[in-house]
């Protein structure tokens, strides 16, 4: 037997040794961030700038200077046309306010309304230097690095665990812990309350067992997946769906396993019992369920697991709260740092509430003198 803190040790060991492989795995797959086509000018001097373009990967594609002064603006102003049509960038370096300033930024705006408004402006201070075209390749330099595409990927664990404390912090994830925990425990809870007195029915009595067993064992193998649909037209999406998707999934491993579990309860205890005179409810209460407990016990751990699998699929059908529809939303903005620490809430909600599932089963077991069967 291993002793609780022993037990506590290895598992924080565990999930060390989880983020240590999933920092090693990102770090090892990660793509390099995507650098943007960036256009940058100097700061205005003499009445005139140097423009800088650079490509994806740093290369200069374009290097010239370009006259602020009023007579030349218009034909430099179709030169910048040409030079932003040719090499497409999607950023632009911008000098602060000095001298001259006025005259490029108008120059590029009428620029930017006939490309389409696809150039994002971002303002760098640099030191003035004596190399206008330096200082231009410079600005154009840090502003690719600024504006970097980062690839979707995934988030490592501490993006994951900011996404994670910022959430927790504006009590977004209380509110869809809240609801995932709620749906979950009113389909088990449903799911409990029929398929246990069921399987102790069909474990019991022979006649109804063949049916039954007909019934349930062709319904059974239907992934509660594949019941979306029939939710969806039958309870119109919204919470009623969900908990009906989570009945399911707990509703029949209860009752396949209380029916089991009955029916390999020793022939020994029920004849000792009815040459007792304990016959019908009292045989059930008193001989059959405390000898099924530990199986029972356990289809109710296996069912409370499968339903908080199975919570997070049915949260994507309909509802506006909950882990699954965390999850849906947070990758359609693409943020998937989100997406991971929501992942992270289920994975860590799972284990607790295995953990508290296996504490009632230990102290029920413990209070029927049946713990050496656990």
């Amino acid at each position: 037997m291993v002793k609780p803190r022993t037990r506590a040790f290895l598992t924080l060991a565990g999930w060390a040794l989880l983020l240590l492989l999933w920092q090693v795995i990102v770090s090892l797959t990660r793509p390099a961030a995507l650098q943007r086509v960036a256009l940058a000018f100097s700061t205005p001097r003499d009445g005139s700038v140097c423009v800088v373009v650079l490509g994806t990967v740093g290369e200069m594609m374009l290097q010239e200077p370009l006259s602020l002064e009023i007579p030349a603006a218009e034909s430099e102003g179709l030169r910048l046309r040409a030079w932003i049509k040719a090499s497409q960038p999607t950023v632009v370096g911008m000098p602060p306010e000095a001298p001259g300033g006025d005259t490029l930024k108008s120059m590029l705006q009428t620029v930017r309304q006939e490309f389409g408004g696809g150039l994002e402006p971002v303002e760098v201070s640099l030191p003035s230097g004596t190399d206008s075209c330096a200082e231009a390749r410079r600005r154009a330099a840090m502003t690719q690095s600024a504006r970097a595409i980062r690839a979707a990927w995934l988030p490592d664990p501490w993006e994951a665990s900011r996404a994670l404390i910022e959430m927790a912090a504006n009590g977004e994830l209380l509110r869809h812990i809240v609801a995932s925990v709620f749906r979950v425990a009113a389909g088990v809870g449903l799911a409990l309350a029929l398929g246990i007195p069921f399987g102790l029915a069909f474990g019991s009595f022979a006649w109804l067992s063949a049916p039954a067993n007909a019934v349930i064992q062709v319904l059974r193998p239907i992934s509660p997946i594949a019941w979306l649909p029939v939710a969806t037209l039958a309870f119109g999406g919204g919470d009623l769906a969900a908990v009906f998707l989570i009945f399911l999934a707990a509703f029949f491993p209860v009752t396949v396993s209380t029916a089991a579990a009955v029916t390999s309860v020793d022939l020994k205890y029920r004849r000792t019992a009815i040459n007792f005179g304990v016959r019908g409810i009292d045989l059930a209460r008193r001989v059959i369920l405390p000898a099924a407990l530990p199986s029972i016990l356990t289809a109710v751990r296996i069912s409370v697991g499968i339903a908080w699998v199975v919570v997070v699929a049915a949260e994507m059908l309909g509802v506006e709260s909950g882990l699954g529809y965390l999850v849906l939303d947070a990758r359609n903005q693409l943020r998937y740092d989100r997406v991971v620490a929501a992942m992270m809430t289920i994975g860590a909600i799972g284990f607790l509430i295995d953990a508290a599932v296996r504490y009632v089963e230990r102290i029920e077991l413990e209070r029927r003198g049946l713990a050496g069967h656990g």
